[in-house]
């Protein structure tokens, strides 16, 4: 199963895209913010959204394949793929909760221990995604398309009840707080399609001629994807004119879903139909997306650089800068660390670890009984 490098330079440029806006809301001045509320409804829904997709993509991939080696293997098996994915999913919670707490600290607001940063939204979605990952793609697209719009009927029912110390308050904010970054549901439902579109991936790379592969490519993925990418945008623009892209709407959900089937329909066909070699952008993004959980937490000391100091015109420098600085400081971290300083690695390998010593202790216990 070959690794794809358009996913990998999605979800680099999905990291950027949250840092860039990170830094417009941190660095602008107060009269300047009109810029960031332009960017961040634009941009966005669709970079929280394309990182969202791409785990889904990702988690799905990665099923598959360690389905096929506990079929292969005597010494790995189908408990051991559970333990992986589920210890992934908790260990990404626990770092989660640590890093809302030191928000919350920082702020001196503890509500925000329970907030729907990336990294929180991220684990549960993997959590609850688990048992659908042995169901068709069908009753996948049709529970995510129900969940996402039981969603907002429930938000229309609670929003009421924001803040107030009842028990429709504390259901609010659980699953809402805050709104206007990444509530669970709609969240849930991207990684959701994601992991329907890395099973198609996957069964297309199942697929030996390359000629024969090519044309299921763009009659099963290639096409479809862009039409229904097409089709949604254009939906979610006139669903809600000129409201579509606030970003706790229906409308904004299902926009930002629309652009990235575009882009990925685009950017894997690009690679897979080997129309351009990507060698080069992938070895820029890559080094993104291989850091993307460290860049995600450790990028949060620029918030106190050039707070409230730029106006609409210095910030671009400062951005370009600061991105530059960052690129050369993860290729020195790349070289010097490699894999060591990748969080997303080392919660791999260590669920990895965790999953390989429970199965050995089993088998030690049962070696005992007999």
């Amino acid at each position: 199963m070959k690794r794809y490098k358009s996913i990998d330079i999605v979800r680099g440029i999905a990291i950027m895209g949250m840092v860039f806006g990170h830094i417009l809301n941190w660095w602008l001045k107060s009269e300047d913010l009109w810029l960031y509320i332009i960017m961040y409804s634009t941009i966005g829904p669709i970079a929280a959204s394309a990182f969202l997709f791409v785990s889904g993509v990702s988690a799905a991939l990665a099923y598959k394949k360690r389905l096929i080696l506990a079929k292969e293997s005597k010494e790995f098996n189908m408990k051991m793929v559970r333990n992986i994915f589920i210890f992934r999913a908790l260990f990404l919670l626990i770092i989660a909760f640590i890093y809302n707490t030191a928000i919350a600290i920082a702020i001196n607001n503890y509500t925000w221990i329970w907030a729907w940063f990336v990294l929180q939204t991220i684990s549960f979605s993997l959590l609850m995604v688990w048992p659908l990952l042995k169901t068709s793609k069908i009753f996948r697209i049709i529970f995510g398309s129900v969940v996402l719009i039981v969603n907002f009927m429930i938000l229309e029912l609670l929003l009421p009840y924001k803040g107030q110390a009842n028990f429709y308050g504390v259901l609010y904010h659980i699953l809402f707080n805050p709104l206007d970054l990444h509530p669970i549901l709609p969240f849930y439902v991207v990684l959701i399609i994601g992991t329907v579109i890395g099973d198609i991936l996957f069964e297309i790379n199942l697929i030996k001629d390359k000629k024969q592969r090519n044309i299921v490519f763009k009659k099963n993925f290639m096409h479809p994807l862009f039409l229904i990418g097409v089709i949604l945008t254009i939906f979610s623009i006139l669903f809600l004119f000129p409201s579509f892209l606030l970003y706790y709407t229906f409308s904004a959900i299902v926009y930002s879903i629309g652009i990235i089937l575009i882009i990925i329909s685009i950017i894997i066909g690009i690679e897979e139909l080997e129309v351009y070699k990507l060698d080069k952008c992938h070895n820029f993004f890559n080094i993104y997306s291989y850091y993307s959980f460290t860049i995600y937490i450790g990028h949060n000391p620029l918030y106190f650089l050039f707070y409230r100091q730029l106006n609409v015109f210095t910030i671009w420098i400062a951005i370009f800068f600061t991105f530059v600085f960052l690129t050369l400081l993860l290729k020195v971290v790349y070289k010097k660390l490699g894999p060591k300083a990748s969080l997303k690695v080392g919660i791999t390998i260590l669920s990895f670890i965790l999953a390989i010593k429970i199965e050995k202790k089993k088998a030690n216990r049962k070696n005992r009984k007999y």
